[in-house]
């Protein structure tokens, strides 16, 4: 399972989730995937202070810990650029083809990407 960049912030940190995708991550997720674009969303947002930095300057290790690391091919992104889809988020649209062509589901909480299709995905509400 290929986690959003949002999902797995909450996740790792151990923030509130809903029940349900707190259900499934517990009992229905047995190997973890991360996108190096995740941690550039995340890392930016800590840096611009749109998020809190979690524990420091070790934070980001401690983040990653656990996790494979889904590689960015010229194939996924050759996909996300060709999609016809109005969504315009370049981070979302490529998580979404890099579940695509490593054969993974993205995990997700996006109401825009939940409409859309191509690519295996499982949306949980926020």
């Amino acid at each position: 399972m290929l986690l959003d960049s949002g999902v797995w912030w909450y996740r790792t940190l151990e923030l509130p989730l809903k029940k349900p995708l707190l259900e499934f991550l517990k009992h229905d997720v047995t190997e973890w995937w991360l996108s190096p674009l995740s941690v550039s969303e995340m890392l930016y947002k800590v840096t611009h202070k749109k998020l809190l930095s979690p524990n420091g300057s070790e934070w980001l290790q401690d983040m990653v810990r656990g996790y494979r690391i889904a590689p960015l091919t010229i194939e996924a992104g050759r996909i996300a650029g060709e999609w016809k889809w109005r969504h315009g988020d370049p981070i979302d649209r490529m998580l979404a083809a890099v579940a695509l062509t490593e054969g993974l589901t993205l995990i997700h909480t996006d109401k825009v990407l939940k409409e859309l299709s191509g690519f295996p995905q499982i949306y949980f509400p926020a």
